[in-house]
Order: structure tokens, then C-alpha cells, then sequence
């Protein structure tokens, strides 16, 4: 499998290899770019082939060393996390030292689960920052031998995290290289670095995974089926890790809101629609309203691909559609995708998302009914702050 783990980026596994077959590996690399895109899973895959005791530009999966990184605890790569503050805890004191047993099980628990899925995100309950104990104690592990005479390598995710002593500490690693040690930084937010640490690294920039590739992998590795993985990768974001998550949550539900939506904002009369304003927006989530709309587009989009006897993504919806399609042949739909794209932005605006979705629900009337959105109260001509 080896570097089959990484989803995509095929640019970055070509700047890879060809470092480690010229033996050009600098002492520091950032990896950057977007949430869940690959960055941990590269510099993992990495750290196991420089160990894989094969020696070539692929890891076996087999050796000891490889199934050693199956469970991240290989003695010669360390992986850097947020970590919570133990009580009475003091900066001499190793990271783990002053947790309490059940912080450390957590602990244990997650770096589990990052090693049998790189693309897994570490949540630690109460860990909000990198603490200089964990720098420290790179620093110091920095200057010994490693186990196997190669590079010890140390990732430190979601650097940007790194409290103003950590980030210091290990500028003072950056500024004394070892030569037995490489470090990998990853982080979705580069510019909160310190400008000397990213002048001290390699900078390898991760791009987003498209929607193909995301179906892909969640066929694949998670046995989605077709449809629902489609409408997952949609919402994704260009994440897997995004997408893994979209898993575990009710999608099926709010497509079925979608449609409910849809069809009371196109019934006479008010009330049964703004009930549904007034449930998705109860909450305030501002992610939910996000993915009502990405929903939203997908479902009209299929729309227009069915009238033109193509495939839908929705198949469980196709009847649905169907009927829309059969009832509404004139419809404007790309005119309702056009402002269901505005409101997202919009969305990420900070306007409200309640006058979004009645806005929406009026100009649903005027793209499919043919009524005038011009005069309607609360209709979005500019955008406007919450």
C-alpha cells in the first residue's frame, strides 16, 4: 500500500520520492495547506519509508519497523500534538508527566487511531496548544542517536498551535539542526507561524482533493455506496478528513429537509415555511445552514442533469426530482444555482442566516414559479451584516 495511504496529491509524492532517491531530505520541511488533505498522512508515510527496513523508496508494510508506524510507536518518530495542562504542572516536566491517568489513556487512544488512519483528526479533551514540554523534549531527543542509525523524524501537527515559548524552543532547533533528525511541520495555517521558523523550512504546499478523489477514497476505504458518497464528497470541502466526519452525521436527514423546503417554499402560504426556517436556524450553526445550502445546489443540479437525461447524484431522490422536473419543465434553474452559490457567500459574510433562507425561498418562487423577486420584503439586493 505505502504511498497508496495518501489520497491524491501526486505532486507532492513526486517532490517526495525524488528527495529521498537524490538523499536530499532537508532537516526541516512545512507541509501546508488545507484541513485534511494529506498533510499528516505524507509526513507519516515519510518518516515509515526512511525506517522500512526494505531501504527502498517504498515501505514494505511488513517489517517490524513498519508495523511498528501501524501503531506510532516506533522509538525513532515522534508525532507532536496539542496536548492538555496537567495540574501543578511545570515546564521541566516531561508532557505526559502531570496528566491524569485518564488524560493519558485519551492521549494513548488517539495517537492509536492516527496510526491506523493518518487522516484521522486528534481530539484530546482540554488540549488547545502545543506546550513547550513537547519542544523541549524534541529538542533533547534531537541530540541523541537514533535506535537504527537513520533520521529521527518529528511531526508536529497543527503547528500553528504552538504557545509563544514552544514556537521559540524550537526556533532554537531549527537554528542548531541535527543531523539525525528531520522535522515535519503541518499546519492549514501558515501564517501564524513565526516568519523565522517558515524562513527555516521547506515549504511543500498541499492543494485540496477534488470530489472525484474524495469519492474515490470513501468507496474504497469506508464501503460508501455511490450515492451517499457523492453528496458527501460535495459538502467535503476538498477534505477527507471532512468528509469522514460528514460520515457520522445525519445527511440523510437534511436531504430530506431539502426537499420539504423546496416544496413549502413553492406552496401558497407562509407558515410551514417558516417553521423551517425557525428549525434550521434554532441552533446557530452556522456549518448546518452550510451544508442545507451545498445540498441545496446538489439537488437542483440534479434537477437540470434529469431534464437532460443524465445521471443524478440523489438516486434515492430520483422520483422526487422526477416530479419537479415533469411539473417545472421551465424552471430557471440556473438562476436558483447562481444565488444558492451567493448565498454561501454571503454566509461566510456573517449575514444572517435566517434572512438567507428566506431569501432563498423567494428566489425559489420567482427561478421556478416565474414570480417577480423585485419588491418582495427582505429580498437581498446587497449584502448585509448580521
Amino acid at each position: 500500500m505505502s504511498w497508496s495511504r495518501i489520497i491524491g496529491q501526486h505532486r507532492i509524492k513526486n517532490i517526495l520520492l525524488h528527495a529521498l532517491r537524490a538523499e536530499r531530505l532537508p532537516h526541516a520541511f512545512l507541509f501546508a495547506g488545507p484541513d485534511g488533505v494529506g498533510k499528516d498522512a505524507a509526513a507519516m508515510e515519510l518518516a515509515r519509508t526512511i525506517h522500512c527496513e526494505r531501504s527502498a523508496d517504498e515501505a514494505c508494510d511488513r517489517c517490524g519497523s513498519c508495523r511498528s508506524m501501524d501503531l506510532l510507536r516506533h522509538p525513532d518518530v515522534h508525532l507532536v500534538v496539542p496536548l492538555p495542562r496537567g495540574k501543578d504542572e511545570g515546564n521541566d516536566d516531561g508532557p505526559l508527566d502531570k496528566l491524569t491517568e485518564a488524560d493519558v489513556l485519551a492521549v494513548q487512544e488517539q495517537l492509536r487511531l492516527k496510526g491506523g488512519d493518518p487522516y484521522h483528526r486528534v481530539v484530546i479533551p482540554r488540549a488547545t496548544v502545543i506546550k513547550v514540554n513537547s519542544i523541549r523534549e524534541v529538542r533533547r531527543e534531537a541530540s541523541m542517536t537514533t535506535s537504527d542509525h537513520r533520521r529521527r523524524v518529528t511531526i508536529i501537527t497543527r503547528a500553528e498551535l504552538m504557545n509563544d515559548e514552544a514556537a521559540n524552543m524550537l526556533l532554537k532547533t531549527l537554528e542548531e539542526p541535527s543531523g539525525d533528525t528531520m522535522l515535519i511541520l503541518t499546519t492549514a495555517h501558515r501564517e501564524q507561524l513565526l516568519p523565522t521558523i517558515l524562513s527555516r523550512c521547506q515549504l511543500v504546499r498541499f492543494d485540496q482533493l477534488s470530489e472525484g478523489e474524495i469519492l474515490t477514497a470513501l468507496t474504497g476505504r469506508s464501503g460508501v455506496d455511490q450515492a451517499h458518497a457523492a453528496v458527501t464528497a460535495r459538502l467535503a470541502n476538498g477534505s477527507y478528513t471532512r468528509a469522514v466526519e460528514l460520515l457520522s452525521e445525519d445527511l440523510l436527514g437534511l436531504r430530506r429537509d431539502v426537499v420539504q423546503f423546496i416544496r413549502h417554499a413553492l406552496t401558497p402560504g407562509a407558515a410551514a415555511l417558516l417553521d423551517d426556517v425557525d428549525r434550521l436556524t434554532e441552533s446557530k450553526d452556522r456549518e448546518l445552514i452550510r451544508r442545507f445550502l451545498l445540498l441545496m445546489i446538489v439537488w437542483f443540479r440534479d434537477a437540470m442533469v434529469l431534464a437532460s437525461g443524465g445521471s443524478v447524484i440523489n438516486v434515492d431522490q430520483q422520483e422526487d426530482l422526477g416530479k419537479f422536473v415533469a411539473r417545472f419543465g421551465t424552471a430557471d434553474v440556473p438562476r436558483m444555482l447562481n444565488g444558492l452559490e451567493r448565498a454561501l457567500s454571503l454566509l461566510d459574510r456573517n449575514v444572517q442566516a435566517r434572512l438567507i433562507l428566506i431569501n432563498i425561498a423567494l428566489l425559489a418562487r420567482a427561478s421556478v414559479l416565474g414570480e417577480t423577486l423585485a419588491g418582495h420584503p427582505g429580498s437581498l439586493t446587497a449584502p448585509e451584516s448580521a
